[in-house]
């Protein structure tokens, strides 16, 4: 009798500890975050991983405590590499719009062109975000990349008809290997007979700010213009180049020869004559030599500059919620409620293994706000500086001149910690 009540009571305390440490490990996820989204996942797509991202965005707590959230994505990518039928493993993971989503963005097609290396998922995420069936892709895979990703990325285009994939140079930030690995997509797409309106280059690490319409609507806007980042630097380093291939073998032996060369040729209309260019050195002179200060707002009412290609911040400009990487912020789950109220285009950078949350949050966004009707008002970019220029007007009748004070690599004045916090909004608008 002695030996079946011990024996009783050690089962007792078993079953004990096993509902002991279920509770406390539910509990401990609870409190982080932290969800086994393996399992959740496993039979639909990626892109619906369980996450409240509006709770999470517009709750500040809520949002530090899935800073530590992870997304294992690992067992996606064994499958897709394993895949006898990648297209039908692709249909079943990843989001690809079948169908344009209205009249109006089927009768405005974009071109893109993207540079990319690593991480098969992000890279899919990407993609798939960005892909429309009336949009134009090229993709140069960099000659840096491994063997599985390129042959991976190379058997894409027997899934989508308007997708182009070629294989690059190696290259390195600042490097010719960029220009030219970009620049072949941007030639190819020209030569296509695809009636495209306008092209946008994309690195790896880029993710959507607005959807399809809303740049279908803010394309429309520029008005034919070009639209590039102006800096001294980039107007004077070729004087006297007349020809677009002249100007890409003078930068073969050049610092960052990509971001110059766009600049370059949009902002010089007497000495390359492009459609869309505008008179670059008069922003110049602008900044020189008019004591005003920059637009104080930044939202999709009120552009506040003339550059919306991308958003990017550098470490000396500060108001990084992420961390920094090569002086550039990874932006984090932290810096996505900010992120989306903003008027540029794409994000750079986004890490799908830096805070997982903050990207798929973003990507959702993107995805929730494409399949709801919209009233989105692109009038705003009509009055950027640029585009004003380009449409006749004089740099004295410019409407917003103050809005091409700040470039890419403007240093603000310092600011206190409280200062920055305060210019970041924590909720969805």
């Amino acid at each position: 009798m002695r030996r079946i009540y011990v024996t009783s009571c050690r089962r007792f305390l078993s079953k004990f500890h096993i509902l002991l440490f279920a509770a406390l490990f539910l509990y401990w996820n609870s409190r982080i975050g932290v969800l086994n989204d393996e399992l959740q996942v496993r039979y639909h797509h990626l892109e619906a991983v369980h996450l409240d991202c509006p709770s999470i965005l517009s709750d500040i707590n809520l949002a530090t405590r899935y800073a530590y959230w992870n997304l294992d994505s690992k067992s996606y990518e064994e499958e897709l590499l394993s895949s006898e039928n990648i297209c039908e493993t692709l249909d079943k993971r990843f989001l690809f719009e079948k169908e344009p989503l209205s009249d109006e963005e089927a009768d405005y097609p974009l071109a893109y062109g993207l540079l990319i290396h690593k991480n098969i998922i992000q890279f899919l995420l990407q993609l798939s975000i960005f892909y429309h069936p009336q949009n134009a892709y090229c993709i140069v895979v960099d000659g840096t990349a491994s063997k599985t990703f390129r042959k991976f990325v190379m058997s894409l285009p027997k899934c989508f008809a308007n997708v182009v994939v070629f294989t690059g140079k190696r290259s390195q930030w600042g490097t010719y290997g960029i220009l030219d690995n970009v620049y072949r997509c941007f030639k190819h797409l020209t030569l296509m007979e695809h009636d495209w309106k306008y092209y946008q280059y994309l690195s790896g690490s880029d993710l959507p700010m607005r959807t399809n319409l809303e740049m279908v609507r803010i394309m429309k806007a520029l008005n034919g213009s070009i639209n590039s980042e102006v800096e001294e630097y980039e107007l004077n380093r070729y004087h006297g180049m007349e020809k677009v291939q002249t100007l890409m073998n003078y930068l073969y032996h050049t610092f960052i020869p990509d971001e110059s060369f766009w600049s370059s040729v949009a902002g010089n209309p007497a000495l390359i004559q492009v459609p869309g260019s505008f008179k670059a050195r008069e922003i110049i002179w602008l900044r020189k030599h008019l004591n005003i200060n920059p637009a104080a707002e930044n939202t999709v009412n009120s552009v506040g500059t003339s550059y919306i290609g991308r958003y990017q911040i550098w470490e000396w400009q500060g108001g990084c919620l992420g961390k920094w990487r090569s002086w550039s912020c990874v932006f984090g789950i932290m810096d996505v409620p900010y992120i989306i109220t903003r008027p540029e285009l794409v994000v750079h950078k986004m890490d799908l293994n830096f805070q997982p949350a903050g990207f798929m949050c973003l990507l959702k966004e993107i995805r929730r706000r494409s399949h709801i009707a919209s009233d989105f008002d692109a009038r705003s970019y009509g009055e950027m500086p640029t585009v004003e220029l380009h449409g006749g007007r004089s740099i004295t009748e410019l409407t917003h001149p103050d809005w091409i004070v700040r470039s890419s690599f403007y240093r603000p004045p310092p600011i206190s910690r409280d200062e920055e916090d305060a210019q970041k909004p924590r909720n969805f608008k």
